[in-house]
């Protein structure tokens, strides 16, 4: 029987991972890290967890690693929260040709489908 706290199973971590990877459009991958050093029973190490999100900035560039957050599970789980709010937006193929004028605006195909 599972407690009720605030604790998570390892299932709902991995499915709050796979939504918020999916929230900002399945770039690059998230880490979510334990620590489980020994050192810890020596008084070492940080004792928590921490979330990175590795990515490739360009399609041809080295992947790299940005710091999410850090602390306990529910910490982790906020900040998680936080930087898929403030995710840029990629751009859909019909933003980029309007931007670029190959695919014209709506108000002006609305124009035209109403002639």
């Amino acid at each position: 029987m599972m407690r009720k706290t605030s604790e998570m199973t390892l299932e709902q971590l991995q499915k709050r991972l796979r939504e918020a990877h999916a929230r900002i459009g399945f770039e690059g991958r998230f880490a979510f890290t334990i620590d489980q050093s020994a050192a810890l029973s020596a008084g070492n190490g940080h004792g928590g967890c921490y979330v990175t999100h590795w990515f490739r900035p360009t399609p041809y560039a080295f992947e790299d690693c940005k710091a999410v957050g850090a602390g306990s599970v529910a910490d982790c789980i906020a900040a998680l929260d936080r930087y898929v709010a403030s995710f840029p937006k990629a751009m859909t193929n019909e933003e980029v040709g309007m931007t670029l004028g190959v695919v014209p605006r709506h108000e002006e195909r609305y124009e035209v489908a109403a002639e």
